[in-house]
């Protein structure tokens, strides 16, 4: 359908949907309004759906109306292909019966009452059917298209002038162009960004010499606590740190001889090679919507936002995007790029190993499992081969013919280096583990894109159900890796299913209805994982395999029972509804965590916080110890309370750890240890979530304590195996290819996970 609209120009797109009674023309819909849209698209949504409004009600249709809750920020529906290119987009809501079946339908009150946006609500009660759902939507559609023919004219002009008015956007409300430079370590993220952007009919042009252009003047200051490996310890080629665009800049500054103030521009040098995406083109909105970064105030008047409030994709994908305000950048010597954007590959030197740089390119599980018969091996340790520095989780590869590993280095898009011998740096096997997708019957859709990551990168996975795994005692014999994403749902409802009563809800391929399940089916879909298919995972995991939780899954491991040390809370004042977060590496020697860099952006949308322990069933502290109110006593806030009538006595000092880690044992601990977890197998942070103050990149964020320093992934060994918990959800709408990885490094290493795991002395 994009290339469609793209390749006809249309003016026009209508996205029709079904949920409210009886017609809701929810393009105008309610603020904010997505900030990159042009004035006279939103002016034309008023046009239009007020005018669907009035003359519907003419026509003696009730419930018609087009203000609602709506808030048209996110750029996420089909409707946005018109609207960021120039066009028209219209969105519809109709009340839908769930079925072809005329039935009688009862409204809540909130729903048919009249309010000064619906004056002619709908009926409280009505006989519905499938022909009354597609006789409003048809109206709508047919008033609509007539509106707009009636005012060819002023249509068409607001057409070229959107379109005239995104070329003019470097002269206007600026920017000028994004930058992707020649430079950025992860190439295959970059041109897969760009191939995104492609996509949309945007021109690419690169730079075919090197330029300097002036660019926002890089912040100081660093979030403290960073990880304790030193950054030279990740070693190689790792990703840099996805901060703001001009955080990477090389650069030359310099402070005001008048006012002794530092410039609020720098200039920064890009190397030839680079991509510019100029904004004087007339899809140049949809580049800057994708590419800009987005604010959502905690003051905005709108409280409920209807979708993700961020999406800036040069975060997400983990590559380096810098916005360019001053125009010189659009004088800068570059050609077009006429075809698909690919990274660069080439396989350097002769010699039986192989060397792959993990710089956490989503490429890289493609080739573990393209060369499946081949034997890799991942090194623990950065070293340096061939001339090119190699980071920590690279792979070494044997058993490949040059012919062949130039083939596949060119369809993945990536650098080898072939060596004499392999490096002395301590490796262990890398493995193509058996994998299964498990699925819950309550929801698929968000498990949806985890499966088309994994299909899109063709990596091999059985998809199973709960019932599946409940039914199937020694899941361990038939797979390594069970990949459970989220399912939308909470934690007692996953393990429960849906209520027995009434009949059975089959989910099958039948004559009537050929299209239902072709790759997973059930005679009935309430059941859910219940307590056999949790002592089925459980005994999966003692027996070696790894199980991959993410939040509303991550709740079901640790509520039940799967895991240990780790304890939930649920947030009192936190608000991040589809936010961007900056996540920092605590042990940059977890397999997990190879190939990234110490700092880089998460997608999160409320999930659990996460709390660490060391004794067995224990909560997880809170609140730090400078944030615990002292009991009621004598003296001030700062003082020690002393009881009366006896000589005072010096407290000991409360155990101290950062709110990642678990406290350390008490003496009275390990004198009567009984719950006390064993060394190997206490819960390990992989990643966690930034300060308070360097917490938000884009979109919404309140009460940002509440997770800020918190474990965000957490690796924790049971028995012979491990589960890995996600407290956001790392596979998102195609969008979050930077944080992809965290899932495949887990997978790949499933067991290798305990490599570079610190030895804790009691």
């Amino acid at each position: 359908m994009l290339n469609e609209y793209v390749f006809q120009k249309a003016q026009f797109l209508h996205d029709l949907h079904e949920s409210v009674p009886y017609l809701y023309d929810n393009t105008v819909g309610d603020g904010p309004y997505n900030a990159w849209l042009d004035p006279i698209l939103t002016n034309e949504w008023q046009m239009i759906g007020w005018n669907n409004v009035q003359e519907m009600t003419r026509l003696g249709m009730p419930g018609v109306f087009t203000h609602g809750d709506f808030d048209t920020w996110s750029p996420g529906y089909l409707m946005f292909i018109a609207a960021s290119h120039n066009g028209i987009s219209r969105l519809y809501e109709t009340f839908g019966n769930g079925g072809a079946d005329t039935v009688m339908r009862r409204l809540d009150p909130d729903e048919y009452s009249r309010t000064w946006y619906r004056q002619n609500p709908p009926l409280p009660r009505v006989l519905w059917s499938q022909r009354d759902n597609n006789n409003y939507e048809e109206t709508g559609l047919l008033v609509s298209l007539h509106y707009f023919a009636e005012n060819a004219s002023t249509f068409l002009r607001n057409f070229y002038l959107k379109s005239k008015r995104s070329i003019e956007k470097p002269k206007l409300e600026g920017p000028a162009a994004y930058v992707f430079p020649a430079d950025d370590p992860r190439p295959g993220a970059q041109a897969e960004l760009l191939r995104v952007l492609q996509r949309q009919g945007t021109e690419v042009t690169r730079a075919t010499a090197a330029f300097d252009v002036p660019v926002p003047a890089a912040p100081k200051g660093k979030d403290k606590g960073n990880d304790k490996d030193d950054d030279k310890d990740k070693g190689g080629d790792s990703a840099p740190s996805t901060t703001t665009a001009s955080t990477t800049a090389t650069s030359t500054t310099a402070t005001s001889t008048t006012t002794g103030k530092k410039p609020t521009t720098e200039m920064r040098h890009f190397a030839a090679g680079s991509y510019v995406v100029r904004m004087d083109q007339p899809y140049s909105r949809i580049a800057d919507m994708l590419l800009d970064y987005q604010y959502w105030s905690p003051e905005d008047p709108q409280k409920h936002p209807y979708d993700d409030t961020a999406w800036t994709f040069g975060e997400l994908f983990g590559v380096q995007v810098v916005r360019v305000v001053d125009a010189s950048v659009l004088a800068v010597a570059a050609e077009r790029v006429k075809a698909e954007v690919a990274a660069p590959s080439r396989v350097e030197g002769t010699g039986p190993v192989l060397a792959v740089n993990h710089n956490a390119d989503i490429a890289l599980v493609s080739l573990r499992y393209r060369l499946k018969s081949a034997t890799f091996e991942a090194a623990e340790e950065p070293f340096e081969a061939g001339g090119r520095k190699f980071a920590r989780g690279s792979f070494l590869i044997k058993g490949v013919s040059a012919a062949e590993a130039g083939r596949v280095a060119s369809e993945l898009g990536l650098q080898i280096q072939s060596l004499a011998s392999a490096p002395s740096v301590k490796t262990h096997p890398l493995r193509a583990p058996r994998v299964a997708l498990l699925h819950s019957w309550l929801r698929t859709q968000d498990e949806g894109w985890w499966r088309m990551a994994l299909d899109r990168l063709k990596v091999p996975y059985d998809y199973l159900s709960v019932q599946t795994v409940a039914a199937t005692p020694s899941l361990r014999t038939r797979w390594d890796v069970i990949v459970f994403p989220p399912v939308d749902r909470p934690a007692a409802a996953i393990v429960a299913g849906l209520p027995r009563w009434g009949n059975p809800l089959p989910w099958k391929t039948t004559p009537l209805t050929p299209n239902l399940g072709t790759i997973d089916s059930t005679d009935d879909m309430r059941p859910g994982l219940g307590t056999t298919g949790l002592q089925n995972l459980r005994d999966f995991v003692d027996a070696g395999g790894l199980l991959i939780g993410a939040m509303d899954t991550a709740e079901v491991a640790v509520n039940y029972g799967l895991t240990q040390g780790v304890a939930l809370a649920r947030a009192d004042k936190l608000k991040a509804p589809g936010t961007i977060v900056r996540a920092k590496v605590v042990d940059a020697q977890s397999p997990i965590a190879y190939g990234y860099p110490d700092s880089f952006s998460v997608y999160t949308a409320d999930g659990p916080i996460f709390g660490l322990t060391n004794i067995a069933g224990a909560p997880a502290r809170r609140r730090r110890p400078e944030e615990t109110e002292r009991p009621t006593g004598r003296g001030t806030a700062d003082d020690p309370d002393r009881p009366q009538g006896r000589p005072f006595v010096e407290p000991p000092e409360e155990p101290k750890a950062e709110p990642w880690e678990a406290l350390p044992l008490t003496e009275e601990q390990r004198r009567n240890p009984i719950d006390v977890i064993p060394p190997d197998q206490r819960p390990r942070t992989v990643v966690r979530y930034a300060d308070s103050k360097e917490l938000l990149v884009s979109g919404l964020i309140e009460g940002a304590g509440e997770i800020a320093e918190r474990p965000a992934v957490v690796d924790v060994p049971v028995g012979k195996g491990h589960v890995v918990l996600f407290s956001n959800n790392p596979i998102w709408r195609g969008e979050t290819l930077g944080s992809y990885f965290l899932v495949f490094n887990a997978i790949l290493n499933f067991d290798q996970l305990g490599a570079g795991r610190k030895t804790v002395s009691e």
